[in-house]
């Protein structure tokens, strides 16, 4: 898929999620604003906007560090993985993580971006012949 579209793909559905979490907040009629119920808000939100990217920022990493092994020592240390995380476990980490795995997985995207359209260009332009050329 092209990178851009995956790009306002995911921040499409990201803005979607985080609105429609500060609307099922403020929809809320027993809603005050008090610090703790805004901080949760806050957080809840952060959680809503970041979660389709890091998940994909993990998916990543797992398709290039389980990508070079064999299949039994990819198999054995998902089982370690598995074992000492556990379902739940990994649940919980990756929601703790995932403004940052977020954040890495946009500033990744963006990068490359703006590499393939710097490549693109410099391609562009040792194609068209300078008068000057021999």
């Amino acid at each position: 898929m092209n990178k851009i579209k995956q790009l306002l793909i995911v921040l499409t559905i990201s803005i979607i999620l985080a609105g429609s979490a500060v609307l099922l907040y403020l929809l809320d009629p027993t809603f005050i604003p008090d610090a703790y119920r805004i901080t949760s808000m806050v957080i809840v939100v952060s959680w809503a906007f970041f979660i389709i990217p890091s998940i994909l920022f993990g998916v990543q990493s797992a398709v290039k560090y389980f990508g070079g092994r064999s299949p039994e020592r990819a198999f054995m240390d998902g089982v370690r993985i598995g074992v000492i995380a556990g379902f739940g476990g990994i649940l919980v980490a990756s929601l703790l993580v995932s403004p940052i795995t977020g954040i890495l997985w946009y500033i990744n995207t963006v990068k490359k971006i703006v590499l393939s359209k710097k490549n693109k260009n410099q391609s562009d332009n040792l194609d068209e012949k300078d008068i000057f050329d021999p």
